[in-house]
């Protein structure tokens, strides 16, 4: 379907189809970005890991947030990593910032229906990839 057929049609929609429409919109695309989260947060880690010569497995990333002018964004640059080296796991906090990682959090920000303050905090699982916000 291109948007030159469908754009003409939504002149038609009343405001609370217009709405509706928004709502599943946003829907599928909250659901779309934190379907490839994991991966693109995974990617970056073993990016930064591999500067390092880390080759330890990477379990899980914790993400804070950040207060900018524009509202709460997650903290790329503390992304605080859960790392499994065979028999102990161990925290170590990296930088993710200006990676497609801090992209792909903009983005998963930018799409909640609830702005991020202060305490939201979000968990990137990779194996099984889950993606939880508390």
């Amino acid at each position: 379907m291109s948007s030159a057929t469908t754009l003409p049609a939504l002149d038609t929609l009343d405001d609370h189809e217009l709405a509706t429409l928004h709502s599943e919109a946003g829907r599928i695309l909250r659901e779309r970005i934190e379907a490839d989260l994991p991966a693109v947060i995974l990617e970056a880690i073993r990016e930064a890991l591999a500067e390092d010569g880390d080759t330890r497995t990477p379990l899980r990333a914790r993400f804070s947030t950040s207060e900018w002018d524009n509202g709460f964004f997650w903290y790329a640059a503390g992304a605080r990593v859960t790392l499994f080296d065979g028999k102990t796991e161990e925290i170590e906090t990296l930088d993710l910032d200006e990676t497609d990682a801090d992209e792909a959090l903009n983005e998963h920000a930018s799409y909640q229906v609830d702005p991020l303050d202060s305490t939201d905090t979000l968990t990137v699982t990779f194996d099984p990839p889950s993606v939880h916000m508390s």
